[in-house]
Formats: C-alpha cells, sequence, structure tokens
C-alpha cells in the first residue's frame, strides 16, 4: 500500500514542492544533521517544505514535527530537561517517543490526553549524521560507506553550506566532470586540458559509478596561475538521490574521499553535508583541508546558484548534451525512473 502523502506537515504558506515530486523523495532517507551538533538543545531543520526539531531523547537522537500539539508553537524554540524537550511557550514536556509527560498546568492527578503527542519520523545515525525518512518505508537504505570506518584513515567534518539551488542541481554539478577545468582554476583545475576522455557509467540498483583519469594541479596557493600536476584516479558512486561518493586516488597510493550529501529543505534551498576520509597526513591538523573544500565549493556555488532553469531537467531534449556528460544523463534518468517529474515548484 502506497504510504500517505506528506502534504499535511507543510504549512500553506511554505509548499514550494509540487506535493507528487515532495512525496517521492520523501520516501528517502535524507541528513538533517551532524550527530555531533546534537547535544543539549533542540535543532530546528527543514526538509522538503516540512519544520523539523531534532534532539537527543532517552534513547538516541530523535526527528519530530516542529510543532507542540496543544498550540502550534515551534518545540525548536524550547530547551531541553536531560532528555525530555520543553515547549517555551507553555512547558509541555515530551519524551523521545513524542508522547507528552508533562503539563504543567494541570494537576498532575489529570490523566494527559493521548493526543498530546509529536509526529516522529524514523531516525538513524550513520556516518557522523543523523538521517530522517518523512514517508516510510524508505524505498532504498541509507548508503553504505565502508571505507569511513577503515583503520589508518582521518575523518573529517566540513562544515554544512546552504546552496540557493535545487538538491539535483548541487548533486548534477559534484559529479560533473567537463566544468573543473574551467570552474576550479583557483585550486585543481587544469585549463591546459579540458578535455574529458569517454568513460562509461556503471549502473546498478542503487548507485551509478564512473572512473576518470584527470590531470589535477597540486597549488600551494589558492588561485596560483600553475603548480605541479598530477594525474589522479576520480571514481564517483552516485547513491541517488542525492548522495555521492568522489573517491580521489594519487598514484603514490593516497586517498582522499569525499562525500557530499544533498539535503532538501526546499526546492530552492538545498542544506549540503560533507565529509572527507584522507590515508595519509593523519596527525596534521583538518584545517587546511577544510579550508580548501571550503574554497572549493564557494568556487561552484554561484555558477550552480545562478542555472537556469533552477529545476534540473529531466527531459533530455530541453538541453544539448556532449559525450563528457554521461553521468548527468544517466543521473537524469535516473531521477525519472525513481518517479520525478522535474518540475518542483508547486
Amino acid at each position: 500500500m502506497e504510504p500517505p502523502s506528506i502534504a499535511e506537515l507543510v504549512r500553506p504558506n511554505e509548499v514550494t514542492f509540487a506535493a507528487h515530486d515532495r512525496d517521492v523523495l520523501a520516501s528517502f532517507w535524507h541528513p538533517v544533521a551532524l550527530a555531533s551538533e546534537v547535544a543539549d538543545k533542540p535543532l530546528s531543520r527543514r526538509l522538503l517544505d516540512v519544520r523539523l526539531v531534532v534532539f537527543r531523547g532517552e534513547d538516541g537522537i530523535c526527528v519530530a514535527r516542529d510543532l507542540c500539539a496543544h498550540r502550534g508553537a515551534s518545540l525548536s524554540r524550547g530547551w531541553m530537561d536531560g532528555c525530555t524537550l520543553v515547549c517555551a511557550y507553555h512547558g509541555f514536556r515530551y519524551s523521545g517517543t513524542g508522547a507528552c509527560t508533562g503539563v504543567p498546568a494541570q494537576d498532575a492527578s489529570i490523566p494527559i490526553s493521548q493526543k498530546l503527542r509529536l509526529r516522529t519520523f524514523p531516525a538513524v545515525v550513520r556516518h557522523g549524521l543523523v538521517w530522517t525518512c518523512l514517508r516510510p518505508p524508505a524505498r532504498a537504505p541509507v548508503p553504505e560507506w565502508p571505507d569511513l570506518a577503515l583503520t589508518g584513515r582521518q575523518t573529517i567534518e566540513v562544515p554544512v553550506s546552504l546552496w540557493r539551488a535545487a538538491a539535483p542541481r548541487q548533486v548534477e554539478n559534484f559529479n560533473d566532470v567537463a566544468h573543473l577545468s574551467w570552474v576550479h582554476t583557483g585550486t585543481f583545475g587544469n585549463r591546459d586540458a579540458p578535455q574529458i576522455h569517454e568513460y562509461d557509467v556503471i549502473e546498478r540498483p542503487d548507485v551509478l559509478e564512473f572512473r576518470l583519469s584527470y590531470p589535477h594541479v597540486d597549488r600551494d596557493t589558492f588561485l596560483k596561475p600553475g603548480g605541479v600536476v598530477t594525474r589522479m584516479t576520480y571514481v564517483y558512486t552516485l547513491s541517488p538521490p542525492f548522495a555521492t561518493k568522489l573517491g580521489v586516488l594519487a598514484p603514490d597510493g593516497r586517498i582522499l574521499d569525499i562525500y557530499d550529501i544533498a539535503s532538501p529543505e526546499t526546492a530552492r534551498q538545498t542544506r549540503v553535508y560533507m565529509l572527507m576520509s584522507r590515508n595519509y597526513d593523519l596527525g596534521d591538523p583538518a584545517a587546511p583541508a577544510i579550508d580548501y573544500q571550503l574554497f572549493v565549493n564557494k568556487e561552484d556555488m554561484p555558477v550552480v546558484e545562478d542555472q537556469y532553469p533552477e529545476d534540473l531537467p529531466l527531459d533530455l531534449r530541453e538541453e544539448v548534451h556532449i559525450s563528457a556528460d554521461r553521468m548527468s544523463i544517466a543521473y537524469r534518468k535516473r531521477l525519472v525512473a525513481l518517479g520525478l517529474s522535474g518540475h518542483w515548484v508547486a
């Protein structure tokens, strides 16, 4: 049986997604926080137009609709009393299961109505991220990234970034290789060697994958005109709809894995979570690597945020394609196969 629509969870004046596409995406896992962020305060989040509160209950991290069942106040304005979420409006108390456990304005002998419950959603912590599915059961699992648990690796959390762009645009850009030599000339892009040699996309039920050799420029400072050129192997593994692992493999055995996960707050705004894992410089501070990745992102963001149309065209006839676009073509076809229309705005 088809799970019910989540349209009733969205405030009427905050609808950005067309209902059909929102419901399709709601049947997948999406990250809503770094696990390290969830501490002694509730977090306000938005996913697919739905306002959420993320907090740490008695049995772990919880995700619920950011709405008190009493008078509709935002619970993320409240606070934590141990493992209990307290509403700032009337002091109602909620456990991690969503049950109301305290109503300060009435005598404790009066039974609490069973209707005083939060709308909760499944939450799992994996890869250092808190994932939720708004319309369970999920159609695909959280991506499996076993390399993050390997010994001899350093895992680095990159600060979350907010992109004023549709999630598929951000994802396609991350997996696009023809732009590397033109957009990333301040970091690793090689404008002297822009040709992308032919590659094949391997398609499996839950992933799209391809491998590419690229003459990567190692600049010792940002925006330096030149640098040492090293032919790197890039391995892209995309778990639709919005999670990608990019492995950057150097000839000397150094490996840098970059994980890019786009979480659609609205049809036009995306929260991007990034992790890095490397097998070198294990004793070095993470700050330089973080600064480098943030600079790479800043090269991409203005281009992606200015793309038109804002929605990723899923009808392949709407844009012109070249051989370097094999991955983006496969990605667009996969989004169609998931049931997305490509016209998200309500």
